[in-house]
């Protein structure tokens, strides 16, 4: 089933987003699920087969098997991703989660099907993780579970990435945490929150207003992945919670139709206009922090091929951006604490923004 002559790689990427379920166990601080329109599913397992085939015939070679929920929530999810492995083991997964329902019992499934994981973990104690993350997930179980995961050998487990987002309410375990995960897992990331295209607002993290620095485009509509959503609507950003960015349905045309339609088109169009029609456009671009250039969003990654703008998750794709670095545009007003009492003496990561 691999890709003839005259099947163009219409996904620039190589990369394909599937949303398997809207459901999640947390209820995190950042996450603008109050404000989402539709009812919590599953995509049926047909429809998501059609979909990988129809990703894997325009050049997916990496599937991002992740939505707006926890993928784990889907009671079919082992099926969903065995079917991928079995028919295209080519295909890459990835998959972000929080880890409360990784129990040891279905470890060895997850290390045949799932090559990358991005593990969402924002506190390195039971009160201030329930406060950052809520519902029902727990601090001690999603501990233990990644813990056992990763006391298995490399080669018999995904590649695991830590990442931690930084809030007022957790920002003084930012050392605790990284001594205990750096060692364990792969990688660790240390993040500013992003704000889902406005969905999200917190006056500390909001640093562009007043400043120079010029918006562009955050390349997502022309290197990034596509999001293909549970009901079948394609997205061209995974922040869209709301679905204001659908340029297609994949219950009503093919996902070579979407690639190559007008709507796609014109999100690009303006894209690709520049900053001044980014920020004039009826899209939620506009109100987006991604369309400034974000360097200092990134606190601390432990692999240093690792950037704000890296395309994809997997580890050799590190290095892959979805835009150049900016130049000369300006400044962002925000100074970084640099902190030195990690035991070892090796200076840690930024702590807050501070004026």
């Amino acid at each position: 089933m691999n890709p003839t002559s005259e099947t163009p790689a219409a996904l620039p990427s190589g990369t394909l987003t599937i949303e398997n379920t809207t459901w999640c166990g947390a209820h995190c601080v950042m996450c603008p699920r109050d404000e989402y329109g539709d009812k919590w599913q599953h995509m049926d397992n047909a429809f998501f087969k059609e979909v990988v085939d129809q990703g894997y015939r325009l050049g997916m070679r990496s599937l991002d098997a992740t939505g707006f929920g926890d993928p784990f929530m889907d009671p079919k999810y082992r099926e969903k991703l065995e079917y991928v492995k079995a028919t295209y083991p080519d295909v890459k997964i990835y998959v972000g989660t929080t880890g409360h329902l990784l129990y040891p019992k279905h470890h060895d499934w997850i290390s045949r099907c799932i090559d990358t994981f991005k593990i969402s973990n924002y506190g390195h104690s039971a009160e201030v993780y329930k406060t950052i993350h809520g519902g029902t997930v727990e601090f001690e179980r999603v501990k233990e579970n990644l813990t056992t995961l990763l006391e298995r050998p490399r080669e018999e487990r995904p590649w695991v990435i830590m990442r931690f987002l930084v809030f007022p309410e957790n920002e003084h375990q930012i050392d605790e945490w990284r001594q205990y995960w750096e060692p364990k897992a792969d990688e660790v990331l240390i993040w500013l929150p992003h704000n889902y295209g406005g969905g999200f607002h917190r006056d500390e993290f909001d640093e562009f207003k007043g400043s120079k620095m010029e918006a562009r485009s955050c390349g997502r509509p022309f290197q990034a992945n596509l999001f293909v959503r549970e009901n079948g609507e394609v997205s061209v950003c995974c922040f869209d919670f709301n679905r204001k960015l659908v340029v297609g349905n994949l219950k009503q045309e093919t996902l070579r139709d979407v690639v190559q339609g007008e709507r796609l088109k014109e999100i690009r169009d303006i894209h690709a206009a520049g900053g001044e029609a980014i920020l004039n456009s009826n899209t939620i671009c506009k109100d987006c922090d991604q369309i400034y250039q974000r360097d200092h969003a990134l606190l601390y990654a432990s692999n240093p091929e690792r950037g704000v703008d890296s395309r994809v998750s997997h580890p050799e794709q590190a290095a892959a951006r979805m835009r150049e670095p900016q130049r000369g545009s300006g400044t962002i007003p925000v100074k970084l604490i640099v902190r030195s009492n990690i035991a070892d003496g090796t200076p840690s990561l930024p702590n807050k923004p501070v004026p």
